[in-house]
């Protein structure tokens, strides 16, 4: 697996009134801050059988790529920045094209120089190589102009590196099986908002206390959890004068244990990855349907909740990680591309509200879109 070192980048978040702006800076900076966190997590799990799959679909026995030397390399890399510096526009495909082939061409030729001797005596090889990938990132960025949200959708459902594996299907079949169950399942009726959370909150403690250290503890929590989750959806606009903070932490510390135990063996770790990774995909399409909705039926009753909605029909092409995109199904790909289309509808919907200037709300996905990219 390669080594590199990340790129740092700045966001400038774009909010939907200038009374919020602040708050909207402070919600995708942590949108940020949590993807990170996300993904350096999973990427501890994903070294259990990832690096094995890797090893046995390595770029070296497939590619089509062929080098006299480290030299050769580096000019072929050198001459696939040129080329795409020649691009005046490209549209989602073209785009969705070219970070792929910079995916393989990148592994491949990094792969390649790091036998070399020198790559290791000198840096003028590791340096070459990670100035080319500036320069291509870059290129990228450049194109990356004018996006639309459903460009966004359709980049990121193409480019994920996990996309073609095919070792997980068997852990991902069982896992499809058990969440589609999961909407027969009723939810929690009885009470307020208040009471429902005490409730939720109640459920969370006692899982935390408990722990969970096997398959099925584990799917056991996801059916509780799910159940909690979309009871919360269900009547998600009598939650706003109602603190979460304190269930929103102790679900990130149970997820967390649940990634520990999974490195530690008392789970497994496709289990812990493929399970995980499908919650959070169906928890964030289903927080962003339910919000799309109420926007468009115009059931918003302030400015900060309108912020709120549209950020959160915005989390799935901010959240999602890469692994986490490779494990929506075939109906979860469906759905985000429907929500990605119905941003400009969305959008009209807040600034004819007042909540919004459509100006702004344009430059969203071209934000979003430069994020994914600024983090390959």
């Amino acid at each position: 697996m390669k080594e590199r070192p990340q790129t740092g980048f700045t966001l400038h978040s774009t909010s939907i009134s200038a009374q919020h702006k602040n708050g909207s800076k402070m919600q995708m900076k942590k949108s940020q801050t949590s993807e990170r966190k996300n993904t350096q997590m999973s990427l501890i799990f994903h070294l259990f059988f990832l690096c094995l799959i890797l090893s046995m679909n390595s770029c070296a026995g497939k590619s089509d790529y062929h080098f006299k030397n480290s030299a050769d390399a580096l000019k072929q890399y050198r001459d696939f920045h040129h080329s795409i510096a020649e691009e005046h526009q490209a549209n989602a495909e073209k785009l969705s094209d070219f970070i792929c082939r910079w995916q393989e061409l990148s592994d491949t030729v990094y792969n390649y120089i790091k036998k070399d001797p020198a790559f290791n005596a000198h840096a003028s090889l590791s340096m070459s190589f990670f100035g080319t990938s500036d320069s291509v990132r870059i290129e990228l960025l450049r194109l990356a102009s004018d996006c639309s949200l459903s460009d966004v959708a359709y980049i990121k459902m193409h480019t994920s590196p996990y996309r073609d594996d095919t070792e997980l299907d068997l852990t991902k079949k069982k896992a499809v099986t058990f969440f589609a169950a999961l909407d027969k399942q009723p939810l929690f009726n009885k009470g307020n908002a208040r009471e429902k959370t005490a409730l939720y909150r109640d459920f969370l403690a006692t899982t935390k206390e408990h722990g969970i250290t096997n398959q099925k503890e584990l799917l056991s929590f996801l059916e509780t959890e799910d159940r909690h989750f979309r009871t919360f959806l269900s009547n998600i606009g009598d939650y706003t004068d109602v603190g979460l903070q304190d269930v929103t932490k102790m679900t990130e510390q149970i997820c967390t244990d649940i990634f520990r135990n999974a490195s530690e063996k008392r789970l497994t770790s496709e289990d812990a990855m493929v399970f995980m990774g499908m919650r959070t995909c169906r928890r964030l399409l289903l927080n962003a349907k339910v919000c799309e909705d109420l926007i468009k039926a115009g059931k918003i009753k302030s400015e900060s909740q309108a912020n709120a909605y549209l950020w959160m029909t915005l989390q799935p092409f901010l959240s999602m990680d890469a692994f986490a995109i490779s494990m929506l199904t075939d109906a979860q790909q469906k759905q985000m591309t429907e929500l990605a289309a119905a941003y400009p509808v969305i959008s009209e919907r807040l600034a004819a509200k007042g909540y919004a200037a459509q100006e702004q709300l344009a430059l969203i996905p071209t934000q979003l879109m430069r994020l994914y990219i600024a983090t390959l």
